[in-house]
């Protein structure tokens, strides 16, 4: 699961995140109530929709090492919070990745209200793909890899066996990291920074 500690302060802080842009981010879903046969075989190891606390994605965006020009990609978007927190930033384009068709469309209408109500945004390429996880192709580059505990270990550990095989630096940002063992024990991780409600990443060169 996702964080099941998360107060009630943090839950009101996503509230008016929502009402101040004029979108809809907030909410507790599980995966298996909105379209379980179109996201398929990936439910088995999904865990419930629940956006990362702003005020906790914006330490864990403030705590990364210079990426400026990096592509950033959000795996297990859900409705697309952490999308625009980082296009405030200047990466050079910005991914969601969500397995369920129904929280992509929900996304992709928040990324149109949130570039209406923004004129100078820092990165304005902006997508959400929908598409599971475990088979996405992350492309050449630099890259920001952002995960709210989207699924269990075994499809983690795939994707950072992927990501390990990768020749252009890689930055994983885990936050509520249940599964950390298989980054903390990864021969070509290493630890920049632990937040405790969340853990950076780096590949070693």
């Amino acid at each position: 699961m996702k964080d099941a500690r998360r107060s009630t302060s943090g839950r009101r802080s996503g509230q008016r995140f929502d009402a101040d842009h004029g979108v809809v981010t907030e909410a507790l879903l599980f995966l298996g109530e909105l379209d379980p046969e179109a996201i398929g075989a990936a439910i088995d190891d999904a865990t419930h929709y629940e956006p990362t606390p702003v005020k906790e994605c914006r330490a864990l965006l403030d705590a990364l090492p210079p990426v400026d020009g990096w592509k950033f990609v959000d795996v297990g978007a859900g409705m697309g919070r952490v999308l625009m927190l980082a296009s405030l930033r200047p990466f050079r384009q910005i991914v969601g990745v969500e397995v369920s068709g129904a929280l992509s469309e929900l996304a992709r209408e928040n990324l149109v209200r949130w570039r209406r109500a923004h004129d100078h945004l820092a990165c304005k390429d902006l997508r959400i793909v929908c598409a599971d996880a475990a088979s996405y192709a992350f492309g050449r580059g630099e890259l920001v890899v952002y995960l709210y505990n989207p699924f269990g270990e075994r499809t983690l550990a795939r994707i950072i066996e992927g990501l390990a095989a990768r020749e252009d630096a890689c930055v994983v940002v885990y936050h509520t990291p249940v599964n950390r063992t298989v980054l903390d024990e990864h021969a070509r991780f290493e630890l920049l920074t632990d937040l405790e409600f969340g853990a950076i990443y780096r590949l070693r060169a």
